[in-house]
């Protein structure tokens, strides 16, 4: 297991507050920065499933967002008009982290002070939120 450093807590704490914030004022962009690819993709999806469920048209978009551009696009913009309008602030407080693994990390946290966990896991040396990182390796 390696070494959680000084440099990787500040890293992954900050890492948590932009992710809170890009949810926050509907920054996908940054959001899709600091995520894994199907982590980011499985985000948008929660995110939209609301809107999916009254708009068919939508849903359409919604499971085409990994094979379209164009439908990832659209539902990017849907989705973050719907948090702009309905941000909502949250305490958020780093409370410790966890090894996984050689390149795994569980960040604890609370959210409104109810216990939550981030999973990241470092790819070609950027630590990532990667939410497969919080299962058991064989």
């Amino acid at each position: 297991m390696p070494t959680i450093t000084n440099s990787i807590k500040q890293t992954l704490s900050e890492s948590l507050y932009l992710y809170y914030s890009s949810v926050k004022n509907g920054d996908l962009e940054t959001l899709s920065t600091l995520m894994t690819q199907e982590s980011y993709y499985i985000t948008l999806e929660s995110l939209g499933f609301k809107r999916a469920f009254k708009d068919a048209e939508f849903k359409k978009t919604l499971k085409n967002i990994d094979s379209s551009k164009e439908d990832l696009h659209k539902a990017e913009e849907a989705i973050s008009q719907n948090l702009r309008t309905n941000s909502t602030e949250h305490d958020v407080n780093v409370t410790d982290f966890e090894s996984n693994g050689n390149d795994r990390i569980t960040l604890h946290y609370s959210e409104d002070e109810n216990p939550k966990k981030m999973y990241f896991s470092d790819s070609s040396g950027k630590w990532k939120i990667d939410y497969k990182a919080g299962r058991k390796l064989n």
